[in-house]
């Protein structure tokens, strides 16, 4: 049920699509990013090959907040904690890693997100 209900989200959360805040979790698997990307990537083998070529692939994790929030992650990883904080556009940018992919650590945010999306480096 709880992978089905990641798939849901993940497809929900597109990069062009903001979700309201009240529809996001303050704290998720780093998986979220993982069937988000996969969902893109899903996404571009439908497409034709110019498009496809010209297509960049995430970096990341973007997570939006709300306007003056001063907020912070927390990423719990096997090798110890790791914290984010929002810059001053309330934006925080997760990088696509590869230990956190193998590890799908614990993200607890310090405030509710407006927008989750994939970072294409814009």
């Amino acid at each position: 049920m709880l992978r089905r209900s990641l798939f849901l989200l993940s497809l929900l959360l597109s990069p062009a699509l903001p979700v309201l805040a009240d529809a996001l979790p303050q704290s998720f698997p780093y998986s979220v990013y993982t069937d988000m990307a996969a969902a893109h990537a899903d996404d571009m083998a439908g497409r034709d090959l110019l498009q496809r070529f010209l297509a960049s692939d995430p970096a990341g994790l973007l997570i939006r907040f709300p306007p003056g929030s001063d907020a912070r992650a927390t990423i719990h990883l096997r090798s110890g904690v790791l914290r984010y904080a929002a810059d001053d556009k309330d934006e925080m940018r997760l990088p696509d890693k590869r230990e956190w992919r193998r590890d799908n650590p614990r993200i607890e945010l310090s405030v509710r997100p407006v927008a989750l999306a994939l970072d294409f480096g814009g």
